[in-house]
């Protein structure tokens, strides 16, 4: 018993030491490429400030070699208006301070649409996605940085660096059952057929596919309540509402947990959509899929397939506490993932701690096996390309 504590001990100071080792040894040469992962943004300033000021803090010295993606929920609580409907002078006050902060970096930015952008779902939700695409790619020097583009749903392509690849989908798109763009009558067969066409080109690289929605997550959306959301549900609703209502407070959250809307996993239409793109990501294993939705931070490991959500940029909500080699945390925060010239993968989690930017969780990820050997690496232009 005495020789297998130590041996545990032993193999955590190193594994420890690795990963610290790692970290020391990621200096600018070693480095590809890095992106930023932060998604449900879309709140006014003083609450998306800390995260906003943690990340570009650590874009700064590599903004030559970054890409800042914002996972989607750009714009609370419904995406952009008409200009002559109410809401449309807040929403353009929450965007406007995203955009002229991001305008100061040479860090590459992409915006995904979140259900919030569609306006929740309603109606009108393709006009107020249009509104902010067209507002949001206007004030970036009027490039491509809304994707995919005029509510379609991709995949859509783009060639970060020579060993990095970047696909977008529009997840809302599967859940959306009014007006959608004017997208070739795509059905979704065609859809997973041309991701499918997609990641087997790109076999040989890395690929970051990314999606407002999470195909895996424990939070409120995956099912997940906590006590306090059973006895004291009107906190939802306001953090000081403290007014228990046992047996009638866990309706919704019974609801949510085996039924659910549109927006929960266990939805039949999301669950439709989480078997169609896993259907396909289980024949590949050099990709991660990165979403945001759920406002805590979340990743899973699955058989060389990596799942990140990254959806507390502006608040924080309840997700129950994951067992290695997963991760979660309720917190502000972001990912970052490092693409380094010898095909690992460092990833890094980051939350807002007491007012003050945290590293919650890091991991290597090795070297993909079908991944090419990787030599004398320089990134290269961003190259967009629609399917």
């Amino acid at each position: 018993m005495v020789r297998v504590l130590h041996l545990f001990i032993f193999s955590t100071l190193v594994f420890s030491n690795y990963l610290a080792n790692a970290q020391n040894k990621l200096n600018n040469d070693s480095i590809e490429h890095i992106v930023f992962l932060i998604g449900d943004a879309g709140e006014v300033q003083n609450k998306s400030a800390e995260v906003f000021n943690a990340f570009l803090k650590q874009v700064k010295p590599i903004e030559n070699k970054s890409t800042i993606i914002f996972l989607g929920d750009n714009i609370y609580p419904g995406g952009m208006p008409n200009k002559t409907e109410d809401g449309r002078e807040e929403a353009e006050d929450i965007i406007l301070y995203q955009l002229n902060r991001l305008k100061q970096s040479k860090a590459k930015t992409y915006y995904i649409p979140g259900n919030h952008d569609w306006n929740k779902g309603q109606k009108d939700g393709l006009s107020h996605l249009l509104n902010e695409e067209q507002f949001i790619e206007q004030n970036l020097n009027n490039e491509n940085e809304f994707i995919p583009s005029n509510g379609c749903p991709g995949p859509f392509k783009i060639n970060v660096s020579d060993h990095l690849v970047l696909i977008a989908i529009d997840t809302q798109w599967w859940l959306h059952k009014f007006e959608k763009g004017n997208c070739n009558n795509i059905s979704t067969t065609e859809i997973i057929s041309n991701l499918r066409t997609l990641l087997n080109n790109n076999k040989d690289k890395n690929i970051l596919i990314i999606g407002h929605h999470p195909l895996k997550s424990k939070g409120d959306h995956g099912g997940f309540f906590t006590l306090k959301s059973h006895l004291f549900p009107l906190t939802h609703f306001n953090k000081y509402l403290y007014l228990p209502l046992p047996i009638i407070g866990s309706i919704v959250p019974f609801y949510r947990k085996f039924i659910g809307n549109k927006q929960d996993i266990t939805h039949s239409l999301y669950k439709k959509m989480i078997a169609e793109l896993t259907s396909v990501f289980k024949e590949f294993d050099n990709l991660i899929y990165a979403a945001g939705h759920e406002h805590n931070l979340q990743y899973y490991n699955q058989e060389n397939r990596h799942y990140i959500v990254s959806g507390s940029g502006c608040k924080n909500g309840d997700v129950k506490k994951l067992k290695p080699p997963n991760f979660s945390a309720n917190k502000k925060g972001y990912f970052k993932l490092c693409y380094l010239k010898n095909g690992n993968v460092f990833l890094q989690t980051f939350g807002i701690v007491n007012g003050s930017e945290k590293l919650l969780f890091q991991k290597m990820i090795p070297r993909f096996e079908k991944n090419i050997t990787t030599h004398n690496l320089t990134p290269t232009n961003h190259v967009r390309i629609s399917h």
